[in-house]
């Protein structure tokens, strides 16, 4: 049986364009990308020093932490250079109508 999920809208998707991020404020914070047009979620808390991501330089396809500059590559939540080794939580994304919506995992970990 797949996991429980929650859905949260976004914004519309014209409200949303190329190069955009978004953080919402749910629990836990997960934060919005639109990479060229895909559009991808991950958690808004860095797994090694629980930096807020969304704070830190996003340069199309990765996010860099504040905290101790870890580097994550947002469509996959991967981490690119330490200290971070743990990837971040990722999230599905779908277009509803004219509405993007994240599907946040209760009770998953990465």
């Amino acid at each position: 049986m797949p996991p429980a999920t929650h859905r949260v809208r976004v914004c519309r998707l014209h409200e949303f364009p190329p190069g955009a991020l978004r953080r919402l404020d749910t629990s836990p914070p997960v934060v919005v990308f639109n990479v060229g047009g895909w559009l991808y979620a991950i958690d808004d808390v860095c797994t090694h020093a629980c930096g807020i991501l969304s704070e830190g330089h996003f340069d199309g396809t990765s996010l860099e932490c504040p905290v101790h500059l870890s580097r994550f590559d947002v469509r996959n939540g991967e981490p690119l250079c330490p200290p971070a080794t743990e990837p971040v939580r990722t999230h599905r994304v779908e277009v509803s109508g004219n509405e993007i919506v994240v599907h946040i995992d209760i009770g998953r970990s990465a």
